[in-house]
């Protein structure tokens, strides 16, 4: 039996999926949560064999960090055909302990890449992969893409400080990097040019 858990910040999409697997053989729906619940904590504590996820709310470093604490889960992204372009290289490289499929793609095709995950065959449509390939490498640093991140909520240069347990004059040397980096003007059209490019 094939343990699932699905993340996805979309209601309709996570109740249809919940239907969807809860009647298909030889897997097991143990859960589905929104975009509230820190997805390594849901699989920590849940222990998934696959973690179906929306690529939107999983960034390169979470990734990452779900495949090393959990080196027996597999994690399924769905990505949105008309975003495929924000795909990063960083993500693409943890294939096949991540797998990649459009969200035009069947629900057959869904249990499919599901077994096959699980089976450690590669999982990733064409069109996803030219994507990447494509894909402007990432030129912040982990702590520029942070600092980023946290612009990105509307947090101020004092508050993401304090967060990040970095002076302030740290925090603004890293935005300045940033917005050079992204060839931004703002840190504003940085957060926005980061996320097209899929940095953050």
């Amino acid at each position: 039996m094939i343990r699932v858990l699905v993340q996805h910040d979309q209601c309709l999409w996570r109740t249809a999926l919940r239907r969807g697997l809860s009647g298909e053989q030889g897997i097991a729906l143990i859960d589905d949560t929104d975009r509230d619940e820190d997805p390594l904590a849901a699989a920590l504590r849940l222990q998934p064999d696959v973690l179906v996820h929306d690529t939107g709310l999983l960034p390169p470093e979470r990734a990452e960090a779900l495949c090393a604490a959990l080196p027996e889960m597999s994690v399924l992204l769905l990505v949105d055909p008309t975003r495929t372009a924000g795909l990063s290289e960083d993500l693409t490289r943890l294939v096949p302990r991540v797998g990649f499929m459009t969200t035009e793609a069947t629900f057959e095709q869904l249990i499919d890449a599901i077994h096959r995950l699980t089976d450690g065959e590669v999982v990733i449509d064409g069109s996803i992969a030219l994507a990447a390939m494509r894909a402007r490498r990432n030129p912040l640093t982990k702590r520029e893409r942070e600092v980023l991140s946290h612009v990105g909520t509307g947090a101020t240069t004092r508050e993401i400080a304090e967060l990040l347990f970095l002076r302030v004059e740290t925090v603004r040397n890293y935005l300045s990097n940033a917005i050079h980096k992204s060839g931004a003007r703002s840190r504003i059209d940085a957060v926005r040019i980061a996320q097209e490019a899929g940095w953050i």
